[in-house]
Parts: C-alpha cells; sequence; structure tokens
C-alpha cells in the first residue's frame, strides 16, 4: 500500500537534514562583502585627505574588486564543480581577510588599489556557495533559502553603515578595514567547519519522490501534493542526458548550459531588471538631494525607506513563491519574478515621476519590496534547471553576464546629462525624468522571465531524471559516481 502523500519511502533516498548553521554560514559570507563596501564609504575621506587622489580615484576602487571578482569567479567556478567547496569558501574569507588586513597598513594608493583587488576574491567564490545552498536544502524550499542566504548582504551593509562610521570616528579611516579582520577570521574558520554535501543529493531525494508519485498513480494518487502531481503528470524532461559531468571538456560543458533555455531567459531577465536596481542603488541619495533639496542625512533616511522595504521583497519573495510552488504552482518561481518585476514598475514609475514627497515616499517602500521580491525565486528558478554538477560553473556565467547590469548608474547619469545639456533641463529634472525613463527595464524583465514558463517544467524535470540516472551508473560500478563524488 501507498505511503500517505502516494510516496513509497522504501524506493526513496533521504537527503541529510542539515539545519540552519550552513545557511548562517553562506549567509555570513555575502554579509562580509556587502557590509566592507558600505564601511569603505565611510572611510572615503580619509583617504582621500591621506593620499591626495581624485574622486575617480576613489571610484576605481570598488570597480577594481568587482573586475577580480568577475574574473576570479571563473576557476572558482571550475573548481567548485570538481573540489570540496566548503574548504574553497572557506579559502575564499581567508584571503580576503588577509587582504582585508593590507588595506588597513596600505602606505600609498597603489598598494591600497592592489590589496582592493584582492578583496574581489569572496566575490568570486560565489558560484561555490550557490551550488553549497542547492545541495543542504530540498528543492522544495530552495527559494526560501536563498531569500535567507540574500538577507546576509542586508544585514552586512547595516554593520558596515553603523559599525564602519563608528570605527571611522574611533580610530580613523584605517579602522574601516581593521574592523574586518577578526571577523572574517571567525567566518574562515565557520565556513571551514561545515559538512559538504553529496552534489545532487537534494535533487535525487526529490525525483524518488515524483518516481514514487508515479508508482502510486495507478492507485489514483490520493493526497499527492500538488508539486508531484504536476510534475509527474505534465513534465516530460526536456532532452535525454548523455554528457560524462566529471570528465566533459570546457566546450561541451558551456553546449550543456547553452542549451538551458529556462536559465537563459532568467539571465536576460535579471540582467535586465538590475540595470535599474543598480542605477537606483548609486543615484538614490542624488536624487533626493535635487529634488526634494534633502541634506545628506535626511537623503540617506528616506532612500532608507527603499531598503526597509527589500528586508520584506526579499523574505517574502522567497517564502511566497516555495509556498505556491507546494500547492501546486509548478511554475511558481517564475511568476512570482514576472509579477514582482511587472508591479515594481507600476509603483516605481510614479514615485520618481512626482515631486511631492508624501507620494513619493510611501511609494518607495512598497516599490522596495516589489524591486526585491524577484531577488530568491530567480536565484532559485536559474539553480532549479542545471544539474548538481555543473553547478559552479553555470553560476560564473551568470556572474559574468550580469555583470553587464553595472552599467546601470552610467546609463542613468548619461540620459541624466544629455537631458540638462540638450534639453536645457535643471539638474533635478533631469536626474528624475533620466530614472523615470529607465523604470520600464523592470516589467521587461519580467515579461521575459515569462518565457521560462514553457520551458522551466522540462528542464527540471530533466534536472531530476539525471540525478536517478548518475545513480545508475555508479550501482552498475559499484561504487560511488565521479560525477558525483563525495565529499
Amino acid at each position: 500500500m501507498a505511503e500517505p502523500g502516494g510516496l513509497r519511502e522504501s524506493v526513496r533516498t533521504a537527503a541529510p537534514r542539515y539545519g540552519w548553521m550552513p545557511l548562517v554560514a553562506l549567509a555570513t559570507t555575502v554579509a562580509l562583502e556587502q557590509g566592507e563596501r558600505q564601511s569603505l564609504s565611510q572611510a572615503v575621506d580619509g583617504i582621500q585627505h591621506r593620499f591626495h587622489v581624485s574622486d575617480t580615484a576613489i571610484g576605481l576602487l570598488p570597480f577594481a574588486m568587482a573586475v577580480v571578482g568577475v574574473l576570479g569567479a571563473f576557476p572558482f567556478g571550475h573548481l567548485a564543480d570538481r573540489r570540496r567547496r566548503t574548504s574553497l569558501l572557506g579559502a575564499g574569507v581567508f584571503i580576503w581577510t588577509t587582504c582585508m588586513a593590507f588595506n588597513a597598513v596600505a602606505t600609498s594608493y597603489l598598494t591600497l588599489f592592489a590589496a582592493r583587488m584582492g578583496v574581489g576574491a569572496l566575490e568570486g567564490n560565489s558560484p561555490a556557495a550557490v551550488s553549497l545552498l542547492a545541495d543542504y536544502y530540498p528543492v522544495q524550499d530552495r527559494a526560501k533559502n536563498m531569500g535567507l542566504y540574500q538577507s546576509g548582504a542586508l544585514v552586512g551593509a547595516m554593520l558596515g553603515l553603523i559599525g564602519g562610521g563608528v570605527a571611522v570616528g574611533l580610530g580613523g579611516w584605517r579602522w574601516a578595514f581593521v574592523m574586518w579582520v577578526p571577523i572574517g577570521l571567525a567566518a574562515t574558520v565557520f565556513v571551514y567547519r561545515q559538512p559538504e554535501p553529496r552534489r545532487g543529493v537534494q535533487d535525487l531525494d526529490f525525483a524518488d519522490r515524483r518516481s514514487a508519485v508515479t508508482l502510486d498513480a495507478a492507485d489514483g494518487a490520493e493526497g499527492l501534493e500538488g508539486l508531484e502531481e504536476l510534475l509527474v503528470h505534465r513534465a516530460p524532461p526536456t532532452r535525454v542526458g548523455t554528457l560524462d559531468y566529471a570528465t566533459a571538456p570546457t566546450g561541451a560543458v558551456l553546449r550543456e548550459l547553452l542549451r538551458i533555455r529556462s536559465m537563459w531567459f532568467g539571465v536576460m531577465s535579471l540582467t535586465i531588471s538590475q540595470l535599474l536596481l543598480n542605477g537606483l542603488q548609486f543615484w538614490g541619495v542624488p536624487y533626493f538631494k535635487r529634488v526634494h533639496h534633502m541634506g545628506a542625512a535626511g537623503a540617506g533616511a528616506v532612500t532608507a525607506l527603499l531598503g526597509v522595504g527589500s528586508v520584506v521583497g526579499i523574505l517574502g519573495g522567497g517564502f511566497l513563491a516555495d509556498r505556491l510552488l507546494r500547492r501546486g504552482v509548478v511554475n511558481a518561481r517564475v511568476h512570482v519574478v514576472a509579477f514582482g518585476s511587472i508591479a515594481a514598475t507600476v509603483v516605481m514609475f510614479p514615485a520618481f515621476l512626482s515631486t511631492q514627497l508624501l507620494v513619493t515616499a510611501p511609494l518607495l517602500f512598497v516599490g522596495g519590496a516589489l524591486l526585491t521580491l524577484p531577488v530568491a525565486p530567480a536565484e532559485a528558478m536559474v539553480s532549479d534547471v542545471v544539474v548538481a554538477e555543473l553547478r559552479g560553473r553555470a553560476a560564473t556565467v551568470r556572474s559574468a553576464v550580469r555583470a553587464l547590469s553595472t552599467v546601470g548608474p552610467l546609463l542613468i547619469g548619461g540620459l541624466s546629462s544629455f537631458l540638462i545639456t540638450h534639453r536645457a533641463l535643471s539638474r533635478a529634472d533631469g536626474l528624475r525624468l533620466a530614472i523615470v525613463a529607465f523604470t520600464p527595464l523592470y516589467a521587461i524583465g519580467g515579461v521575459i522571465m515569462l518565457f521560462a514558463a514553457r520551458t522551466y517544467p522540462g528542464d527540471i524535470a530533466f534536472v531530476l531524471a539525471e540525478a536517478q540516472r548518475n545513480r545508475a551508473g555508479a550501482s552498475e560500478e559499484n561504487g560511488p559516481p565521479t560525477s558525483n563524488p563525495l565529499p
């Protein structure tokens, strides 16, 4: 007789339960990355006074870190698919910590610049974190846990802004870097001590649930969870897997990644949407200074409404997508991304078009939540459709493409300058209308994501089928598959 829910437990491969600690450890790496960026802003005046450099030179510091992050992601992504990921991530945090110490003792702008490039090591290590997260927690909870992971950035940003300000006030600009050294050392040990999950174990567990439901379907499939029922009856795999992921050359891996249409719809959607998000992060404070004639403190406080709303969105998006998924909406992650993106444009357009603060401020809070609502389900969706053995390299490719969104501030600034120079607008109106002109980008990203609704069910079914194929191959060899090594 079938078990409750239509599952035969005897045919399932039970995935281990890892608890909260690995999630906290991974979120800590994001907190370090984002927090240090905020504390750097607290050190800008001191750096300029000490080394007598311009705003342009200061602007190159985060740029250098971003370049290293993109370039470093390629070797890290490759290693993340072949080596113990917790050790790799721990090594990245240790390199980051060492370079933070070099930041603190820099004797010239060039040595500071070189140390900043080393700090980018942690950004390059993100493919390992994404791959680990997918193997630590169940497929049906992936969006929620992606949201909790990303929330580490918000915690780190607050620590960097507040703690960095206090540290600089007490000890000078170098303490904006010194403060992170003991935290980084503790994080290194914390990350390194986390268990290394078997690759694909969560996909295999979910695939076994699906197979068990198929076996019981003849009994009427009473009590099936909606998710499993839909996967069984409507989502055959998109193709037949033939690739040996352990030995496949780089060209074959890239061709395999190019065949995952759902991932590319997601990447295009995120890249286009983040053009606006990155632009707002950079121009938000100047906007309130120019349009609403506010001081630095007031502009920062009002801009923080976006941050408060972001907390709601980044956590709520993951929980909402997973809840809908459990209720049988297989494309829940796709739909939450599309809804949040389109709704964000509807709210943000009048928020920035208006010159009345009483109109803009409440819309910013709602808009902040909608802007980040797609983040967690989108990250979960693009991980769902990639087999476990390729998730590190897939995350690397996605990061490289999404780096294009960093030109958002430049595009908004360029349009603002054009309107001011060639349309004789004021500096306030030029920036305001430039932001308004770019708000539809978020909706465009949402519409692109909707194309994934046709391909996502089949792509995730392929991942589940590959998990079972790899297990079958391992059984024939009477040992663990080489493409899915034990930690």
